[in-house]
């Protein structure tokens, strides 16, 4: 923390930045929900999720370059004197990479800097700010929430993006396990008197994790959640152990979500739905046409069989975790890994639930999408890069923590048997 008595005492008389932050850090990106003032519009903000600690004579280098691209681009912060910190696709220049046997909570401070200067600059707000901040963290590490917040709260009331001095004043501060936004989506479109007769189930499927979070009579039952390692890099690792020269960051980098039209066998007739994929073409090394395909050819054999093996996991430890049927009333599934897995998670809900409601964040992924007016440009990326599903946690948290209104409030889709469980 850089102490400079004059500085602050004359930024105290300077009108603060009212700044609402929701972070949702996960292990391949960083999601952010944002609003300036007390009733400014949602806005998103996504940072890679990359972070390198270097000696503070970079910073002249670095200094050079700020000018340039998005902050969230070009994000590189001091929290003293002594070292700086590089975050996201800065951070992937300088040859970082993601940590997944770190835990987050590890890491997260210097990125939630990086997130409030980026906005900071991005918005052009006050060098000092009054914030409200909303954590979500992987279920085993949100006890670690008290030692989380005496460093954030050690380190966030004065430091330097870019080399502009930032004071922050941490007015309000939550810290919730990962699909608590979910879980909030439910009191809004259920009454309290329905949340707490009932047992309810949030399986969260992320890069690094795969959790299920288990409420009876509306609170949170410790003993009936769990969480398992099976997140989206071990599938992931087994594609590219079958494969040569491929990465976590080529893979990720590949994967594409549109819609298209799939005949339903029942009904005859077409349906649009999203499909989630790895476009092969993209992971080709090959520069030679014939074996360019040969290589595509493995590949596509790497991901089908590593898609296999990878569910056959993730279906055995659903069977030990999940209640019976005449245990649940309600089941919500959602993360970026379920994407991949749409059909497979719909055939064994259905098969598993007949008479229980399931359903996918489909509709708070259309709340977000109506509420983040993106231009035409950002709304097509948003969709291809899976963002609706993966920020609909933190979209459900940040209408509970903003308290914010959507104008377009939804019912929830019922979906009870295998004919009428949703699209994912």
């Amino acid at each position: 923390m850089f102490k400079n008595e004059s500085a602050i005492d004359k930024n105290m008389n300077k009108r603060a930045s009212k700044l609402t932050i929701v972070c949702d850090h996960g292990t391949s990106l960083t999601k952010v929900l944002y609003r300036v003032g007390r009733s400014g519009q949602p806005k998103h903000l996504t940072m890679d999720a990359q972070l390198l600690k270097l000696d503070v004579n970079v910073i002249e280098n670095l200094q050079q370059t700020s000018k340039l691209g998005k902050p969230e681009h070009n994000a590189w912060l001091q929290i003293d004197s002594n070292s700086c910190y590089l975050v996201g696709r800065l951070a992937q220049e300088y040859r970082a990479s993601t940590s997944i046997k770190s835990l987050k909570y590890e890491s997260i401070v210097p990125k939630i800097l990086s997130v409030v200067g980026a906005i900071a600059v991005k918005e052009k707000l006050s060098d000092q700010i009054k914030l409200d901040l909303a954590l979500l963290l992987p279920l085993g590490e949100s006890s670690n929430n008290s030692e989380l917040e005496k460093e954030l709260e050690e380190s966030i009331s004065e430091f330097k993006f870019q080399g502009k001095t930032i004071g922050v004043d941490l007015q309000r501060y939550r810290c919730q396990p990962e699909g608590y936004g979910i879980v909030s989506n439910l009191l809004k479109i259920c009454s309290l008197e329905t949340v707490q007769a009932q047992t309810f189930a949030v399986l969260m499927f992320g890069y690094r994790n795969t959790s299920l979070l288990l409420f009876k009579d509306g609170t949170l039952s410790f003993d009936g959640s769990g969480t398992t390692n099976l997140g989206f890099y071990n599938f992931s690792d087994r594609i590219i152990k079958k494969t040569s020269g491929l990465t976590r960051e080529d893979i990720q980098s590949a994967i594409y979500t549109c819609e298209e039209n799939i005949i339903n066998h029942k009904t005859a007739l077409g349906e649009e739905r999203l499909i989630t994929k790895i476009v092969v073409e993209e992971l080709v090394k090959s520069r030679d046409k014939q074996k360019a395909e040969v290589e595509k050819s493995r590949i596509e054999t790497a991901i089908s069989n590593s898609k296999r093996e990878y569910w056959q996991l993730l279906e055995g430890w659903l069977d030990e975790v999940l209640p019976t049927q005449r245990q649940l009333d309600r089941l919500v599934y959602t993360g970026g890994t379920s994407g991949f897995f749409r059909q497979e998670l719909k055939d064994y809900l259905s098969g598993k639930y007949s008479d229980v409601e399931v359903s996918s964040t489909e509709l708070i992924e259309r709340s977000l999408l109506s509420e983040l007016n993106l231009s035409k440009v950002e709304s097509p990326r948003f969709k291809q890069q899976q963002l609706p599903l993966r920020f609909a946690d933190a979209w459900g948290l940040f209408i509970d923590f903003a308290r914010y209104t959507p104008k377009n409030s939804t019912k929830p889709i019922k979906m009870a048997g295998a004919a009428s469980i949703g699209n994912g």
